[in-house]
């Protein structure tokens, strides 16, 4: 059966239809919504210091209406100001301002602004309220604000350089710790700096956040980012990717399928290393946090339409936010889109969206907020192309390093024989992910002491993978050289024997027509054909996560104490079912190809492949399902013995318990086939472990002066085993009647940190500067030995120096400049003497480069903005032998902005304007040491591409 391919004009049609049905629901909501907000078009950004006053007087109206009860226990002036903030929803912003006046008991019924009013009479300092941007801003009244100060056409740069004041979130024990107060590396992603980023991709917005490594060549989903010195290729391993608080998933395995963002995401906060050991599960390195947007008093509307100029991409992302009683709130929010891809496959590539609802009630005493997201999209991996030339990579012929891609619409309605029957299955159908996650979250201040908060989420979440691999680099083959191999002559030799009248040769002809490939020695003009590997992957658990949290805040302690739960129930775990190998081209959307046997008039006598499949038995097929049950009780203690001096220890203990049931796989002789299928086992075997592991850490601020800190901390930190490793064991061409005694889900991974850094600035700059050390001990590096062999996996110690940096500075009145970076020394340092690799110890992990530079200027005109982004990373290993280099590379990336009115934006994005080929990989199915292959398999980054943005705000 041959799937019907529609006319471009009938598949614009179609896609159209698509979106019409799937974004009807998000447009009703929207614009139901939209008749309760109110119209407001304000945008202080836009205005310069005499205007800023005058809307300020606006919003005051504006917020009039809304009758706020503040209570207040007594205290510093500060605390008065943060619990305020706190209760209103708003970001507190105080510019130069260190005061410890004492407020005395009051209970205030009135607006915000009277209620700041009150707070602040005597005190010398005055506010100022930005609603759009969600912040009271607090200054000294003698205090004379310069142009670059305001919020105005020529800088949004109050907030760059006030970042520090944002009250963090996430993985923090105090109730309202601040970036300057913290003792951890902090990066907070605003919505200024989101703006300027493509946000199909959680992998490229974390090119932000310096001393993490990514691999994003991967396509939207599917990719890796490793941090301070983990090696590349390990997806998210370490780091926990989180929305609203709460873990993606729990043991961190493909988070980034389940993660989008749009126009609902308010800000990422990112913590690495410190307390994200301690007030999360497996995230020892770090902690990324998606906060989603909330409603407020003043109603938003926004809506974006994004258009590729030099590719097919086309998306809508919407959002609608305000009030719906005096105290419920609303934010209605998500995205639509449809994409071909840079590296184009022939087929749409990505196509589907989600839709998040965010209800708030707030109360006197604190919030309740609810959450309902829906995610549906389908998303295409981009494996590695084929490359030549080691020593200065440069693309194949017939493929174009930039734009080319080994996928097609060629590899649809594939029949894969299994010893179950014939399954047919179609490449477009990509990495189909479904997600309906359902959170709760409560805040409660039971007390002006004693502070209440849980977060609670259900998620249904499901994943099919369906991609084409490659494996080792010797897949890739001489054209004419494969068919003069010994087993295609051993089928001409049967061939001619069976028809000994006709004078019998090999050739190669396409599957999908039959014709033969005349001169295969100039194939697509490089005379090569190679293997594509399927790999189809199922997905699908049930997640129930609870995160109860008490905070006791004391005059000089804060203490925090918590319990973490995660229940994990598994039908089907991500295992690896390869399905088979395919003979194919080397090019550009490649074609199948079988080995045939030609008579003397060129006609196929008999053929030696099945529409391009050589066989049907993958290095491995494995299956299996599991349950995980985790339980975390932690404690985090803050001092404050000086004024200037605020310590503090936390300690997290995790009891884990796995059980899991998995089949071994075998090889099948296929009854209607001269070919073999690995397929799974009769045998299925059920482990149970449990696991209990500590994490501990220490670390310190000291306020050098108001916009200055020293910070440090230490800390040991641990990930735990994994369902999917059980399986894995196995697996692989193992085929058992009874599962050996040391098969099981391995054992925790221990990280050991230590980090010290300094944060300085003035009213124009800010930068931060951090020396860390890293450890794993050990990390298990699984290695691929061929292809039809197990997988091994070697236990490596690693160890990491370096320092990582980020500065933002405000050159001119117009001219902003940041920058971030590490440099790091990355290296094994453990492998055991008895292996023959022992020998590469002190060699650079692979796939991390030392160095990492990001420069991003910006000019700001009256009504438009033309911003940078100029990346260099540094070169690196494919291979622990460090044989195989990877070059540096410099990407820039351009963007221009302009305002047409208050309420319209236009934007153009341009990614790699310089078409850089960049290689992210080689090739990690090559062995553990590089073979002299002149070709090879690598992963690059995409080539130039541009989209236009049009903004509108009511």
């Amino acid at each position: 059966m041959i799937k019907n391919r529609s006319p471009r004009f009938l598949t614009w049609i179609s896609t159209i239809k698509r979106f019409v049905l799937n974004g009807a629901f998000v447009c009703l909501l929207l614009s139901g919504f939209s008749v309760l907000a109110e119209q407001a078009s304000v945008d202080p950004v836009k205005a310069e210091l005499a205007q800023l006053n005058v809307k300020k007087a606006k919003r005051d109206v504006i917020n009039a209406t809304e009758i706020f009860t503040f209570v207040f226990l007594g205290g510093q002036l500060e605390q008065a100001l943060l619990q305020l903030a706190q209760q209103t929803n708003m970001q507190l912003v105080m510019r130069s301002v260190s005061s410890k006046a004492s407020l005395t008991p009051l209970t205030l019924t009135a607006p915000l602004s009277d209620i700041l009013t009150t707070l602040l009479t005597d005190s010398g300092f005055e506010y100022q309220l930005l609603f759009d941007e969600q912040v009271i801003l607090i200054s000294l009244k003698a205090a004379v604000l310069q142009p670059n100060d305001a919020l105005s056409t020529h800088g949004e740069q109050i907030l760059e350089n006030d970042a520090w004041e944002h009250i963090l979130i996430t993985a923090q024990g105090s109730q309202h710790r601040s970036i300057l107060a913290s003792s951890t590396s902090v990066t907070y992603l605003n919505r200024d700096k989101l703006a300027k980023l493509s946000r199909e991709s959680t992998a490229e917005i974390l090119q932000q956040v310096p001393g993490f490594w990514v691999e994003g060549s991967g396509g939207e989903t599917n990719n890796n980012v490793a941090p301070r010195g983990l090696r590349g290729g390990e997806g998210f391993r370490f780091i926990s990717l989180m929305m609203d608080g709460l873990p993606v998933v729990y043991d961190g395995v493909w988070p980034d399928f389940f993660l989008r963002q749009d126009l609902m995401t308010a800000g990422v906060e990112t913590i690495r290393g410190g307390n994200s050991a301690i007030l999360t599960v497996n995230g020892p390195a770090a902690v990324v946090n998606f906060i989603s947007e909330k409603g407020s008093d003043v109603s938003k509307n926004q809506w974006r339409f994004s258009q590729g100029v030099d590719h097919d991409f086309t998306r809508i992302d919407a959002l609608s936010s305000g009030a719906i009683t005096d105290n419920w709130y609303y934010a209605l929010g998500g995205f639509y889109r449809f994409n071909d891809g840079v590296r184009s496959p022939g087929y749409i590539a990505d196509k589907g969206g989600q839709v998040t609802l965010n209800l708030t009630k707030r109360f006197t005493q604190g919030e309740a907020n609810f959450s309902l997201k829906h995610l549906n999209d389908t998303t295409t991996f981009f494996p590695p192309i084929a490359m030549t030339n080691a020593e200065e990579p440069q693309a194949i012929s017939g493929i174009n390093a930039n734009y080319g891609t080994l996928l097609s619409s060629d590899f649809n309605q594939l029949h894969f024989k299994t010893p179950e029957g014939i399954v047919v299955r179609d490449i477009d159908d990509g990495q189909k992910t479904k997600m309906t996650r359902f959170d709760m979250n409560l805040q409660w201040d039971i007390s002006d002491i004693v502070h209440l908060n849980n977060k609670f989420s259900v998620a249904d979440m499901a994943n099919t993978m369906y991609a084409m691999m490659n494996l080792g680099n010797d897949t890739i083959l001489n054209a004419t050289e494969q068919l003069n191999s010994p087993f295609v002559q051993n089928f001409i030799n049967k061939t001619q024997a069976e028809h000994p009248n006709k004078i019998i040769k090999a050739a190669y002809s396409y599957s999908h027509d039959q014709s033969i490939v005349n001169a295969p020695e100039h194939l697509n003009g490089n005379g090569l054909v190679t293997f594509a590997y399927p790999l189809y992957s199922h997905y699908q658990q049930q997640q129930w996560l609870n995160h109860l949290n008490a905070d006791i805040e004391l005059e000089h302690w804060r203490l925090s104490f918590g319990h973490i739960l995660a229940l994990n129930s598994f039908d089907s775990l991500p295992l690896d079912k390869w399905q088979g190998e395919i003979l194919t081209e080397v090019k550009h959307q490649p074609k199948r190809l079988d080995i045939v046997a030609l008579d003397q008039e060129s006609q196929i006598i008999e053929t030696y492949s099945e529409n391009g499949f050589t066989s049907y038995a993958g290095p491995g097929y494995l299956d299996g399902d599991g349950r995980v049950l985790s339980h975390s009780l932690y404690g985090n203690i803050e001092w404050q013995p000086l004024d200037k001096l605020i310590v503090d220890l936390g300690i997290r203990l995790e009891h884990l318990s796995l059980q899991s049931s998995a089949s071994t796989d075998k090889i099948y002789d296929l009854d209607d086939s001269q070919f073999q299928a690995v397929y799974k086992s009769d045998y299925t075997f059920t482990k149970k472990e449990s696991f209990t592991e500590l994490a501990w850490s220490v670390g310190g601020n000291y306020q050098l002066t108001k916009q200055s800190a020293l910070f440090f901390h230490f800390a040991s930190g641990f990930e735990m085993p994994k369902l999917i490793t059980f399986g894995n064991e196995i697996g692989w061409g193992d085929y058992l009647d009874s599962i050996p005694a040391e098969v099981g889900f391995g054992e925790p991974v221990t990280l050991n940190f230590a980090e010290g850094g300094l944060r300085m600035a003035d009213n124009n700059w800010r930068m931060t500067a951090t020396l860390f050390e890293t450890r794993f001990n050990p990390l298990a590096f699984t290695v691929f030995r061929g292809l039809y062999d197990n997988q091994e996996s070697l236990f490596i110690d690693t160890n990491t120096r370096g320092v990582e940096f980020e500065f933002d500075i405000n050159l001119t009145d117009r001219f902003h400049l940041s920058g971030l970076g590490v440099w790091q020394k990355a290296i094994f340092s453990g492998i055991p003497n008895a292996l023959k690799e022992s020998t590469y110890n002190g060699n650079q992990i692979t796939r991390t480069p030392e160095l990492q530079l990001r420069l991003m200027p910006s000019y700001q005109f009256d009504n438009s903005e033309v911003f940078m982004t100029l990346a260099y990373i540094g070169k690196r290993y494919s291979d622990i032998a460090n044989r195989f280099a990877l070059p540096a590379y410099t990407v820039v990336d351009l963007g221009i902005s302009t305002a047409l009115t208050d309420n319209i934006k236009l934007a153009l994005l341009a990614k790699n304007i310089t078409n850089t080929v960049g290689i992210t990989e080689g090739n990690p199915r090559d062995g553990i040491a590089y073979s002299d292959n002149a070709n090879f398999y690598t992963r690059a980054i995409f080539g130039r591409s541009m989209v236009f943005n049009i903004e509108l705000s009511f």
